[in-house]
């Protein structure tokens, strides 16, 4: 019969404990601080860095994606689709290929942000900053984009506008 062993802080694991047994134990007791750091109260700094876990930030892992948004962050060929960041502060993010069909960015501050060839599709990005934005071929097809900044923002041929119009067709409603 094998015995099971519960450590806490104080004990030590005896020679005789396999070490599947203490692998078990690690993955059900993290020692990350995971959840403090998470969005949108984590610290604009980047992971490891601390905030103060009840204000506000904009910036933190976003649900159980490993996904730390913070300015500057790298979502190259991400799911995100369904993700709330409203209000997510993610100046110069890299969302390059990236899937954020349905997501809620209402109110984030993406100045500079790389979107090319991204997944915008039922997004909700409206009163979103997006100065400056790369747009290239990102596709924004029903999108939300009542009030979003899109000064300086720029897309080419390939990029869908919230109305299924291309950037470059008369008509479109994409805003830049």
């Amino acid at each position: 019969m094998k015995t099971k062993y519960l450590l806490t802080a104080t004990q030590t694991v005896s020679e005789t404990m396999h070490l599947k047994n203490l692998l078990i134990i690690l993955l059900l007791f993290p020692s990350s601080s995971y959840a403090s750091e998470a969005f949108p109260n984590g610290s604009c700094e980047g992971p490891n860095s601390v905030a103060s876990g009840s204000e506000m930030t904009g910036c933190g892992y976003v649900a159980d994606t490993g996904f730390y948004a913070h300015p500057d962050a790298d979502g190259f060929a991400i799911d995100m689709s369904g993700q709330d960041l409203s209000e997510a502060k993610l100046k110069d993010v890299n969302f390059w290929d990236a899937n954020l069909n349905q997501a809620n960015l209402a109110g984030a501050e993406l100045t500079a942000g790389n979107f090319y060839n991204a997944n915008l599709q039922g997004a909700d990005l409206s009163e979103a900053t997006f100065k400056d934005a790369n747009l290239w071929g990102a596709n924004l097809t029903g999108a939300n984009v009542e009030g979003t900044n899109f000064t300086g923002a720029f897309g080419n041929d390939n990029t869908t506008c919230p109305n299924g119009k291309s950037w470059g067709e008369a008509e479109n409603d994409c805003g830049f």
